[in-house]
């Protein structure tokens, strides 16, 4: 599709617009899951400021390398600072 048009609806509702850009990238995902040949790619990291995509598809390559979820539970009082 043509990404002017897609958000035409919302830039009406913004009205006038001192200076826009658009941009628009392809994005790619494995084809495999990589169980059968080892091989695990992740998928091609996304132009959001949140980051939540990327934290997924990072957390499910961990599972798919590993065979368990990431454990993000820290015990600060058994670790040793850094600082």
């Amino acid at each position: 599709g043509n990404p002017d048009e897609d958000v035409l609806p919302g830039l009406k509702l913004l009205g006038p617009i001192l200076k826009r850009f658009t941009a628009v990238s392809n994005t790619y995902e494995p084809v495999e899951d990589g169980s059968k040949d080892n091989c695990f790619i992740s998928s091609s990291f996304d132009a959001t400021s949140h980051f939540e995509a990327d934290v997924s598809d990072m957390l499910s390559l961990y599972k798919r390398v590993t065979g368990e979820d990431l454990d993000m539970n820290i015990n600060a009082d058994s670790v040793e600072a850094d600082y």
